[in-house]
C-alpha cells in the first residue's frame, strides 16, 4: 500500500475523531519517521483521549469504513489499553491506544504538533512531540525486556536528527520520573557515535 493510501485511511479516522471532539496523537513509527530515520510500516499507532460517552458514537461511524471489534474496543476503554481497526478499502490498520490516566500522557497531549504527512493530501495531523516518541518507545522497549532493535533504531535515529533542537531538559526530567533516565543516556550516547560514523 502507498503512502498516500495510509494517509488517506488515516485522515478518514481524525476526521470522524475531530467531528466527535476526540482528541488523539500519532505516534509509533509514523512519528519517529517524520523525526528521525524513515521505517516503513504496514500499520499506525494512535493515542485518543477516554471516550466516555462517545464511545457508542465512535463505534457507530467507524464500523462505516473499518473492521472494529466492539468488544475489544470497549475493554479497551475500560482497561486504558489498545484496540485495533483496519481500513476496509486499503486493508491498513490503525492500533488505538486509550490515553492513560497520569501527568505524562497528559503532557504528550499537551505538546502535540500539527504536520503535514503528504502534499497530496495537505491535511494538518496532530503528532506526538520528538521528545515525547522517544520516552514512548524508550518505555516500549524497556516494557519489552530491551530486546526490540527496531524500537531502539527508532529512538537512536530520533535522537540523532534532531540532537540540536530537542528539549533535553524535558526529556531528563521525563526520564527519571518515568525510571528511564539510565536507558536514555545510553541511547544518548549511542546516537551521538552514530553521527559521526
Amino acid at each position: 500500500m502507498s503512502e498516500p493510501e495510509e494517509y488517506l485511511a488515516l485522515k478518514q479516522l481524525t476526521d470522524v475523531l475531530d467531528d466527535l471532539k476526540i482528541d488523539y496523537a500519532i505516534g509509533g513509527s509514523i512519528a519517529s519517521s517524520l523525526y528521525g530515520k524513515v521505517r516503513f510500516t504496514q500499520d499506525a499507532d494512535m493515542m485518543v483521549t477516554a471516550l466516555g460517552d462517545k464511545a457508542e458514537q465512535l463505534y457507530n461511524v467507524l464500523k462505516e469504513s473499518f473492521y472494529v471489534s466492539k468488544e475489544a474496543m470497549y475493554q479497551a476503554i475500560s482497561n486504558r489499553d489498545s484496540f485495533n481497526i483496519i481500513h476496509l478499502k486499503s486493508a491498513f490498520k490503525i492500533d488505538i491506544f486509550v490515553q492513560k490516566d497520569d501527568d505524562f500522557h497528559r503532557q504528550v497531549f499537551l505538546r502535540r504538533k500539527k504536520v503535514k504527512l503528504d502534499e497530496s493530501i495537505g491535511h494538518l495531523f496532530d503528532i506526538v512531540s520528538a521528545e515525547d516518541i522517544i520516552l514512548l518507545k524508550l518505555q516500549w522497549y524497556q516494557s519489552a525486556g530491551c530486546v526490540s532493535e527496531r524500537q531502539w533504531s527508532d529512538v537512536l535515529g530520533v535522537l540523532a536528527v534532531q540532537s540540536q533542537i530537542l528539549d533535553m531538559k524535558y526529556l531528563r526530567i521525563c526520564s527519571e520520573k518515568l525510571a528511564l533516565s539510565d536507558i536514555l543516556q545510553k541511547a544518548i550516547s549511542e546516537s551521538q557515535t552514530q553521527r559521526f560514523l
